[in-house]
């Protein structure tokens, strides 16, 4: 099942929160993330500029600020996250960005 996050608007700068402190065993930490975004519908010559700064890494969470975007496009943000045991989990969710 995909996760489709509210609508954004362009103008917006807000947090994507990528979330797997679920899955985390006792004691394993997330100890790399790479976040991405691509575009799966509608108009960007530039999805990735959406991700806008580092990420942070804040407990069992991984925070990446973003903003821009262009009205009608649909973006999959994806984090792949690296545990300290050495196992990666992944999560990805759908974004849409509308004027409003």
């Amino acid at each position: 099942m995909t996760t489709i996050w509210k609508p954004k608007d362009p103008a917006e700068h807000l947090v994507a929160t990528f979330d797997f402190l679920d899955e985390l065993d006792d004691g394993e930490t997330i100890v790399g993330a790479i976040p991405t975004c691509t575009l799966i519908s509608g108009t960007d010559a530039n999805p990735s500029a959406l991700l806008s700064g580092d990420f942070v890494i804040a407990g069992g969470t991984v925070l990446q600020p973003m903003s821009g975007g262009s009205h009608e496009a649909n973006y999959k943000f994806r984090c792949i996250a690296t545990l300290s045991s050495g196992r990666v989990l992944v999560r990805a969710a759908i974004l849409p960005v509308r004027t409003a």
